[in-house]
């Protein structure tokens, strides 16, 4: 029984730990260098938006404010369908170059950079959504790393900002730089395996179309690095995103993110081949298959830790462990309780981080098991 435990900690450690631990000393070891150069080839910005009149103005701006050859910069929105003033903003741009590029019906995300794809051009493509703001240089930093021919795909240096130091908040930045470090050690071991959504450019040659209902911010990096290009991370162009402040909205992200990843894997499944991909494989398993699994291995943990104290009180070792689980789970708990009622303890933001991913995962794993997963979703929009 205890053989049992210390093997499902040990899993768990692995997961969040190990691998951690490993992919940077492999980093290290292996050291593959990225050729950059100042080149300024001809990029195209795409921006997704679906009913966005509140925000898309400001982020039209501060995209035109972006320091990059005009003559070599093209902004298109791609407009999902919207029923809001969106359309109507994005035309009075017109004159200062912006373009609207509207799919009808309402078809979601990938389907509607799908359609977009299809009908424009132009060397580099950047994928960026309209509530993300970049630096006036994260194109030039971003595009400098495609002077490497074997670099099919750059991914940026997301920055999530907080200023109420909410729980959520709190959580999901110390989340997203542990996943920062990691995104910069896959780079030195030879490619990405995923990318930030909001902020990835490739080379538009490359592109794949997608099904509907797959999220291309995982999937789209496999497809390439399938291709035999690499996916790469610039850690120096940066852009900023406002965290999710409410446990309710976080939890949707989650389970929608996660749901799409594994949705992803499914459909690029042919990379978890460790012969033909050993580097993809590694980290697929890794960093998001046993990741996703967590949740079955830590309920799988406390329910034998329980059975174990019950069968044998004297057991130190299960009679601690079992403790230790109930307080983690009691503060991650307390830390909901307190939200719900307006109070904030950044102390007690990581176990229900914690708890909050596991749980997610969790029900995305039951859920891509039971159903296909839709291809449109509603933002939770934060005031």
């Amino acid at each position: 029984m205890s053989t049992i435990l210390v093997n499902l900690i040990l899993i768990v450690l692995y997961t969040y730990f190990g691998y951690f631990v490993a992919v940077i000393l492999l980093g290290k070891l292996i050291r593959r260098k990225v050729h950059k150069n100042d080149i300024q080839p001809h990029v195209t910005m795409l921006i997704a938006a679906y009913n966005e009149e509140k925000g898309i103005a400001q982020k039209i701006e501060e995209t035109l404010n972006l320091n990059y050859p005009k003559e070599k910069f093209r902004i298109i929105v791609v407009s999902d369908g919207s029923t809001d003033g969106t359309d109507e903003i994005v035309k009075s741009y017109a004159a200062k170059g912006v373009e609207l590029f509207r799919v009808e019906g309402r078809v979601g995300k990938t389907e509607a950079r799908n359609v977009a794809m299809a009908a424009i051009e132009g060397e580099i493509i950047i994928f960026s959504d309209a509530t993300t703001t970049y630096k006036e240089d994260t194109v030039q930093k971003m595009v400098r790393n495609f002077a490497d021919p074997k670099v099919g795909m750059v991914t940026g240096h997301l920055i999530y900002r907080d200023s109420t130091n909410t729980q959520m908040g709190t959580g999901q930045k110390l989340y997203w730089k542990y996943e920062s470090t990691i995104k910069k050690a896959q780079t030195s071991m030879g490619t990405l395996t995923g990318s930030v959504g909001c902020v990835t450019a490739f080379r538009k040659e490359l592109y794949t179309p997608l099904p509907e209902n797959i999220i291309e911010d995982f999937t789209g990096p496999l497809m390439l690095v399938m291709k035999g290009f690499r996916v790469v991370y610039e850690e120096e162009a940066l852009c900023f995103e406002d965290t999710t402040k409410k446990v309710a909205n976080e939890w949707n992200m989650r389970v929608r993110v996660i749901r799409g990843g594994m949705t992803g894997m499914l459909h690029a499944r042919k990379i978890l081949n460790p012969v033909a991909y050993p580097i993809p494989f590694f980290q697929l398993i890794s960093h998001k298959i046993l990741r996703w699994l967590i949740p079955v291995f830590i309920i799988s943990l406390f329910v034998i830790n329980n059975y174990a104290v019950w069968a044998d009180p004297q057991n130190v070792f299960a009679v601690v462990l079992l403790v230790l689980q109930f307080l983690f789970y009691f503060i991650a708990l307390c830390a909901y309780a307190l939200e719900k009622n307006g109070i904030h303890n950044r102390l007690a933001a990581i176990p229900l981080y914690f708890l909050i991913l596991n749980a997610a995962s969790l029900v995305a794993l039951v859920k891509t098991i039971t159903s296909n997963l839709e291809s449109t979703w509603e933002t939770q929009r934060e005031g």
